[in-house]
């Protein structure tokens, strides 16, 4: 009991030391460094209140769009930037954008294919802190979604392209070639969670976020075009080749081979969010 009492005493004696601006003086008698009971409780109380108070959240970051913080991320959908903002104690605004480009040479069933993987997006995220702490929750909305996939091929004379199980060989004066691309939706919903808060509600000014989640793209659509002309070796080339979109045969292969894959991709519906990054508020 004694022991809360003094607790309470120097808690007492702090408050007032603060309030009036003044301390108990020194006693004539004794020396600098002999101090009276009065200043000892004072300094102590003093001390203890200036580490609670660093303690404290920062009320400036608690109030709407009175701070800014920047992350810079990478992860699987490239590299990126966020701006936040708060909107109260527990939650923040933040957008942003990511992009991602790579491109590649190859050669497949006697076909010379160049292809490219491009990821570039913005999103706009609410993050919760339910706890008030660094994990959070965070719904999402993906705009402007310009990732797609693209590749083109050509097929050198005489090689042969394989459509739905049919054979079609590139003619020698007008050579086949076509075009690939897997597109997705431009807005899509999505949903997050993470730890690091670019708004830390500390006196600090760093963090290191880490988010992970998916967004629904829907169904993505492949597109596929060609052009050129094939032949049947069986027949002279004036009589055996012709524009490879006009045979009704090579449409019917075609389509078939397009919806076959359309629906493989309704399984990536849903794309996934991991990243890691570092953030600064000011």
């Amino acid at each position: 009991m004694k022991a809360w009492v003094n607790r309470v005493c120097v808690v007492l004696f702090a408050f007032f030391h603060l309030a009036v601006g003044t301390g108990c003086a020194e006693d004539p008698v004794r020396g600098d460094d002999d101090r009276s009971p009065a200043t000892t409780l004072t300094a102590a109380g003093s001390g203890l209140i200036r580490a609670v108070a660093l303690k404290k959240p920062d009320r400036r970051t608690s109030r709407p769009f009175t701070a800014v913080g920047f992350g810079w991320r990478g992860g699987i959908s490239g590299v990126g930037l966020d701006v936040a903002t708060p909107l109260s104690r527990s939650l923040n605004l933040r957008a942003g954008f990511d992009y991602f480009h790579y491109s590649f040479s190859l050669r497949e069933e006697g076909a010379d294919i160049n292809a490219g993987l491009g990821m570039g997006s913005g999103h706009a995220s609410v993050d919760w802190f339910p706890f008030g702490g660094r994990f959070r929750l965070s719904p999402m909305l993906v705009f402007a979604n310009n990732n797609r996939f693209r590749a083109k091929a050509v097929i050198p004379s005489g090689n042969t392209l394989s459509m739905n199980g049919r054979d079609y060989v590139s003619s020698v004066t007008d050579p086949l070639h076509g075009s690939a691309e897997v597109s997705f939706r431009k807005i899509s919903p999505g949903f997050t969670l993470g730890f690091g808060n670019l708004i830390p509600r500390t006196r600090t000014h760093v963090s290191f976020p880490v988010e992970v989640g998916f967004y629904y793209v829907d169904q993505p659509r492949l597109k596929v075009d060609f052009d050129g002309s094939a032949c049947d070796p069986n027949y002279p080339a004036e009589i055996g080749c012709g524009r490879i979109m006009e045979d009704p045969g090579f449409r019917r292969d075609l389509a078939a081979f397009i919806g076959r894959n359309n629906h493989n991709l309704s399984y990536a519906s849903f794309l996934p969010v991991l990243s890691v990054g570092f953030g600064y508020a000011f």
